[in-house]
């Protein structure tokens, strides 16, 4: 099993930007430094809290930062760019990071960023379609034309080529069965954040349609794990509005979109409660969080990869943050790699 980490660059304490990016990016090298297998930083635009702006930024600053561990983005919203241009920035990071890279690209669930962008959200599925299919030529393919709904070109050249043959390892973030289908045709490995026989069942059918033996493809799952000895309840209540931001901001610009809560379709909505999400915190000791990966695991058993979601916007990152996760990566990473 593999294990990435992830944070989310929010700042909803208003601490100073530098200081800020500094801790996280700090935090970051740690992770390489303890083990993990991959980076991945989040993207999202024009939040109140600076949810992860510029991808591109911190990916350059992250290939400065570390030396071997693969880093990458989770998720580019591949609809909100122009793929080309992500072909492009995407070959050059490729290259500046001696081939670390990795691209994870999803459709988005936030109507405000499509709201400024220009576009209508409901064209995410053949947005999506066709980003995917012009990334994959884009990389592969010198020159390179595609006649599609959104997007005709003719021969064009994306230059440099990616460091990676044929290009860096592709993933797509999923929530939904039609979009781990997709990810599936497109030969991509699964970043998912839902669960179920039909959500799998139909990344499977996509694989196998695409002629891709699933067996040979990387399934990920996200986890938000705090490793401790104090009383879990106690951290729970010190953290509680943080935790509460960190998943009610996704309840609800999903119920905005019309997309199902990821943890609590029963409280959908703005209405819910901070303790709605308490099931949604792993906290406790390494065995606590050993028992939930295999929890998640068995009842998923094409699970190949656990997504370390990181602190919660707001958590210190030097005092309470960096404790937890050098716990984790002592006492349950090695595990974790040897399943």
């Amino acid at each position: 099993m593999q294990v990435g980490f992830t944070m989310d660059f929010r700042n909803p304490k208003g601490q100073p930007w530098r200081r800020f990016w500094e801790d996280r990016l700090w935090l970051m090298t740690e992770a390489e430094a303890m083990g993990f297998d991959y980076l991945s930083i989040q993207e999202h635009f024009f939040t109140a809290d600076g949810y992860a702006p510029s991808a591109p930024v911190f990916l350059t600053a992250l290939i400065e930062r570390t030396r071997t561990i693969r880093i990458g983005a989770y998720t580019y919203i591949l609809p909100l760019h122009n793929p080309v241009q992500l072909a492009q920035e995407t070959a050059v990071l490729d290259q500046l990071s001696g081939g670390r890279l990795d691209v994870c690209v999803g459709g988005g669930h936030r109507p405000a960023e499509y709201a400024i962008f220009g576009l209508d959200p409901k064209t995410r599925p053949s947005r999506m379609e066709e980003g995917l299919n012009i990334l994959k030529a884009a990389w592969t393919q010198r020159p390179f034309s595609f006649d599609g709904r959104y997007h005709k070109l003719r021969n064009v050249t994306v230059a440099p080529e990616p460091f990676q043959s044929p290009h860096p390892r592709l993933w797509v973030a999923a929530t939904a069965p039609a979009a781990a289908e997709r990810a599936g045709r497109h030969g991509a490995n699964l970043h998912g954040a839902a669960s179920g026989d039909a959500f799998y069942g139909a990344y499977k059918r996509g694989l196998e349609a695409a002629g891709i033996d699933p067996k040979t493809m990387r399934v990920s799952t996200p986890i938000s794990f705090t490793v401790t000895d104090e009383d879990p309840e106690a951290v729970w209540a010190r953290n509680r509005a943080l935790y509460f931001e960190r998943w009610n901001f996704y309840n609800v610009i999903r119920t905005e979109m019309g997309d199902p809560d990821l943890h609590h379709e029963a409280h959908q909505g703005p209405q819910a409660s901070p303790e709605d999400y308490r099931p949604a915190e792993v906290i406790g000791t390494a065995e606590a969080a050993l028992a939930a990966v295999k929890e998640r695991t068995s009842a998923a058993p094409c699970i190949t990869d656990i997504m370390h979601s990181g602190p919660a916007g707001g958590i210190d990152i030097r005092g309470e943050a960096y404790p937890s996760l050098k716990r984790f990566a002592d006492e349950v990473l090695p595990v974790l790699k040897s399943w």
